[in-house]
């Protein structure tokens, strides 16, 4: 009876963001994410201490929802989307991210350059998972996607949340310039789409949409000729707005659960 209680707790539905002070409790919540996101990773970008910013942000989501709504900690993790995944969104999670990184290969075939794999790509990959893939996804679809969702359909839930996912990215004009910073605002902005539905066909989980954010951001486990720079800024861009798109092609199944 106790746990039944609890899973009632955790799936009760929530008030929706609507009035003027709801609006300012949620941002101001998600001012406080970005801040510890953005905060820890400006020491280090590269993904080697993906482990400790995925760390950091965590704890401040649970605090935050633990301010909100006192829950027990499983109860806590499950709402901000770290329970079971669903297994038809993670096949198709697995099969985007599949295609998104053979465009190191092609870049390689068109720039007639070779590509390799930083020697130390396994850490790098495990830190690339944890910071770009659950911390960010904590973030975007954990916390101001599942928000603004409540109440909302999926579509107005998904554009609201547009702006804020692009406004987050502005630092990247600032830090790599305009065109690199642009193009990944529209990235964060397209790709809204396809990962806020992996997120609700995979049980209002981030662990499906980890994964293909993961994969769009393997560049970092390469070394990338300079000769082959354009090339891969070029097709990087157009893979990342498009491939994930393809996910929106597959049925959702059955119903998510609120």
């Amino acid at each position: 009876m106790a746990r039944q209680q609890r899973t009632a707790t955790a799936i009760r539905p929530r008030p929706a963001v609507g009035s003027l002070r709801s609006w300012l409790r949620f941002l101001a919540g998600f001012a406080v994410l970005c801040a510890v996101l953005l905060g820890t990773s400006a020491l280090d970008a590269t993904g080697r201490w993906g482990v400790l910013i995925l760390a950091a942000v965590l704890l401040t989501a649970v605090v935050m929802e633990r301010i909100r709504h006192p829950s027990p900690l499983p109860d806590l993790l499950r709402r901000l989307g770290l329970g079971r995944p669903g297994g038809r969104a993670l096949a198709v999670a697995a099969a985007v991210s599949a295609l998104v990184v053979l465009v190191f290969p092609v870049t390689a075939a068109v720039s007639g350059t070779e590509i390799l794999l930083r020697p130390d790509w396994p850490w790098l990959l495990l830190g690339v998972f944890a910071f770009h893939g659950l911390a960010e996804e904590l973030v975007w679809r954990g916390y101001a996607f599942r928000r603004l969702r409540e109440g909302r359909s999926f579509r107005a839930a998904t554009v609201a949340t547009m702006p804020l996912i692009a406004a987050a990215h502005v630092p990247i004009v600032v830090t790599l310039g305009p065109a690199v910073g642009i193009g990944a605002m529209a990235v964060a902005a397209v790709t809204s789409v396809p990962l806020a539905y992996l997120y609700e066909t995979g049980r209002r989980t981030v662990w499906a949409p980890a994964l293909v954010h993961t994969a769009i951001d393997t560049f970092k486990l390469v070394v990338i000729p300079a000769a082959a720079l354009p090339t891969f800024s070029v097709l990087i861009i157009v893979v990342s707005l498009t491939l994930p798109l393809l996910a929106l092609a597959v049925p959702p199944g059955a119903s998510p659960r609120r």
